[in-house]
């Protein structure tokens, strides 16, 4: 008797122990198929059942989630074949349907004999199958709020020899209830996971549109950083030979660079659009300029009418033909300036040194504004602006725009990340550091800056030099701006592995506009 006693309690504390190790098992399972897999397989080993089927709820019916039929090989869901059996609507004559319905376990010893409940699904898949569908135990899946979230079934549980089928036990349905309880928990959990995520997800996407929104020649940029850089680091996945053929992006380490490019230039959100915007080197005072230039022109030409009535007066006939070809030759002069300040005013003009001298020669001369008071040509700001040499930022408002990567850095550390997103403050700032040291803030070299941070700048300066969206460019082809970023590379500046993976696996064309 003490003996039976013995092995009564040495089973049960077997049960127990696998129902804890199950639930530790599922409570630190994250991805949601293997999940889902975990608690068909385990119930049916604790029950050594035959088959078993998963059933989640969504909206008013129930939908196939994994099929498991051991005796005929048959092992669908998850991270197997999908399963295509229709949905269960919810109605009470259906078994797993009154479960989901009424939260109730059903145990039934041979459904061939069953009353209640509609059967002739089980009857025609054994007709067509030669099965023979026989016990089966129905529980409900039930969160922690009480709300029914699916459905656990299993069928023909077996005997020790594996073959004959038994009712299931009492015990059994006890265990499975505590098994499909924890089951929902964990569930629950992982979906509450996930939806916290994609939440955090959107967010971020939500703020770098707005920040791309902030002006129409950066639409788009941030969306196209984050997708090259992850095409990027996909390609590299399939490189076998060279360095990088050591280098792996794990789905976890493919997300965290993925939100390192979704947030690289969140620091935008600081600089002023006169700076982002700034389309040509005297944005907004171009205009004032030009009119200016034919106050100038206007005056010259008054001024010599003047001077040349007055010399008529004074019967000098010679010296007025003389005044009206000089008066000419500055006319033509004042001309020239405009239209040089007009070529210099345009971003696609390199502002060489010939340029540079001829700048500096016009913003040397003098006229009367209408109060009489003289005045240059051309302000210091003005000559400032036009003598840059590439592009349309002075180097006051370069250093604004520089500014927004401190900013980015400074922004997501006070973000709280989850731990495989942890280094996304790190990447994110690091997309203007080149490998020799000359990049921004931080001047980092070859050796400190990790291949998410190689990717990100080789990323944004291939759609830098590529977006028709730019106020200051128009957009290049991508054989010109591999030819620009292949110049780079022997600078020094970018990784020329992974310019070769970038190229060889043609990156941009795995990106959508």
């Amino acid at each position: 008797m003490q003996n039976s006693q013995t092995g009564s309690e040495e089973y049960v504390f077997s049960q127990v122990e696998n129902l804890l190790n199950v639930g530790i098992a599922l409570t630190a399972e994250k991805d949601h198929n293997r999940l889902l897999e975990m608690i068909v397989s385990e119930a049916r080993n604790i029950t050594n059942s035959d088959a078993g089927t998963l059933y989640l709820r969504q909206n008013d019916q129930l939908v196939f989630k994994i099929v498991q039929t051991e005796s005929q090989n048959v092992f669908l869901g998850g991270s197997g074949e999908e399963v295509k059996l229709p949905p269960v609507a919810l109605v009470e004559s259906n078994v797993s349907a009154y479960v989901a319905l009424t939260g109730k376990t059903v145990n039934i010893a041979d459904v061939y004999f069953a009353e209640g409940f509609d059967f002739s699904g089980p009857r025609n898949y054994d007709r067509i199958t030669g099965y023979r569908t026989k016990s089966m135990l129905v529980v409900p899946l039930e969160d922690h709020e009480g709300e029914i979230i699916g459905v656990l079934q299993l069928i023909n549980s077996l005997e020790s020899d594996n073959r004959t089928v038994r009712v299931f036990p009492a015990h059994y349905q006890k265990v499975i209830e505590s098994l499909a309880s924890q089951a929902a928990i964990a569930l629950t959990n992982a979906q509450l996971l996930r939806d916290i995520e994609n939440l955090f997800n959107s967010f971020v996407q939500v703020m770098a549109t707005a920040i791309d929104a902030r002006t129409p020649y950066n639409a788009n940029h941030t969306r196209r950083v984050a997708m090259l850089a992850r095409a990027t680091a996909e390609a590299i996945n399939a490189v076998h030979e060279g360095p990088l053929a050591q280098e792996y992006f794990s789905s976890e380490r493919l997300e965290q660079l993925t939100m390192a490019g979704w947030l690289h230039d969140i620091g935008k959100v600081t600089t002023p659009l006169s700076v982002m915007n700034k389309a040509t080197r005297l944005e907004g005072r171009i205009d004032i300029v030009l009119q200016r230039m034919d106050f100038i022109s206007q005056s010259e030409k008054m001024n010599s009418l003047a001077r040349q009535v007055e010399l008529l007066k004074k019967g000098m006939p010679e010296e007025a033909e003389r005044e009206i070809l000089l008066s000419a030759e500055r006319l033509v002069k004042i001309k020239e300036i405009k239209e040089l300040i007009v070529k210099c005013d345009n971003p696609a003009t390199f502002i060489d040194d010939q340029l540079l001298e001829q700048l500096r020669e016009a913003a040397g001369r003098k006229y009367l504004d209408p109060e009489g008071v003289e005045k240059p040509y051309l302000s210091p700001a003005e000559l400032e602006c036009l003598c840059i040499r590439k592009g349309t930022l002075t180097d006051e408002e370069r250093d604004i725009m520089e500014q927004h990567v401190e900013v980015t850095g400074k922004m997501l550390e006070k973000i709280t990340f989850i731990k495989k997103l942890k280094d996304v403050p790190l990447f994110a700032s690091m997309h203007h550091e080149f490998l020799d040291g000359n990049g921004y803030p931080n001047k980092l070299k070859n050796g400190t800056i990790p291949l998410e941070g190689r990717i990100l700048s080789l990323v944004d300066i291939y759609d830098a030099l590529t977006a028709g969206d730019r106020p200051y460019k128009k957009a290049i082809p991508w054989e010109e701006a591999l030819r620009i970023l292949g110049f780079m590379v022997r600078e020094g500046k970018l990784d020329s592995e992974l310019f070769n993976v970038f190229k060889e696996h043609r990156v941009w064309e795995k990106v959508c506009d």
